[in-house]
């Protein structure tokens, strides 16, 4: 197995979790998404969490997410697996905060439960593949990333306030030491904040692209 199999066994097998399934997350309705081994320095979305079906990751199955993200991106929906082997192919990457789907996402949940996803699961994938750029897709996303690095501008400027998204969505954090950081709205439907998140993606990868 590679180290990359066994961070992802950790996580399905993390006795943490597994103890608060029922009240903070609830089970997969099949099987684990097998998420692929990324490429290092890939550029990498940060989400929310999974749903129940598996969502993002799971092949041939329609995903709100997915279905938004991709063509922002220029990449095809089209394949027996929806896009995702051109997805990780063209250097992209997608974990989310939480990997496994949330019973209720309250912020009190998240705030309680976030700390131990962050340190115990998402810096070890991040450190495996070390991501050149990272945008945030939505709050608990990008409370995750100032949780990682709490001394960047990221995290300084997202902080004011009590956490706001608004004061990091659309900006570009640069710092010699860490990835590009930058947060948006989580792309799904067309709600309140489409045209924010339509906007904000593809001007962020023309950004750390070039």
């Amino acid at each position: 197995m590679t180290r990359w199999q066994d961070l992802q066994g950790s996580i399905r097998n993390c006795r943490m979790c597994q103890s608060v399934e029922g009240t903070v997350f609830r089970p997969f309705n099949e099987n684990w998404p097998a998420l692929p081994e990324p490429r290092r320095k890939a550029i990498l979305f940060i989400s929310e969490a999974p749903p129940p079906d598996g969502g993002f990751w799971t092949n041939a199955r329609p995903d709100d997410l997915r279905d938004r993200l991709l063509p922002l991106l220029n990449s095809s929906l089209s394949g027996s697996d929806r896009g995702l082997t051109a997805f990780c192919d063209s250097g992209y990457y997608l974990l989310q905060s939480f990997p496994r789907p949330l019973k209720n996402n309250r912020r009190n949940i998240i705030k309680t439960w976030l700390p131990h996803q962050v340190e115990t699961h998402l810096r070890d994938q991040i450190t495996f593949f070390q991501p050149s750029a990272i945008l945030a897709l939505g709050w608990p996303a990008s409370t995750a990333v100032s949780m990682l690095w709490p001394r960047s501008t990221f995290a300084r400027s997202f902080q004011r306030g009590g956490g706001k998204l608004q004061n990091v969505r659309g900006k570009i954090f640069e710092e010699s030491h860490l990835p590009i950081l930058s947060a948006t709205y989580l792309p799904s439907g067309y709600g309140w904040y489409w045209q924010d998140w339509k906007q904000d993606i593809p001007l962020f990868i023309e950004k750390v692209r070039f």
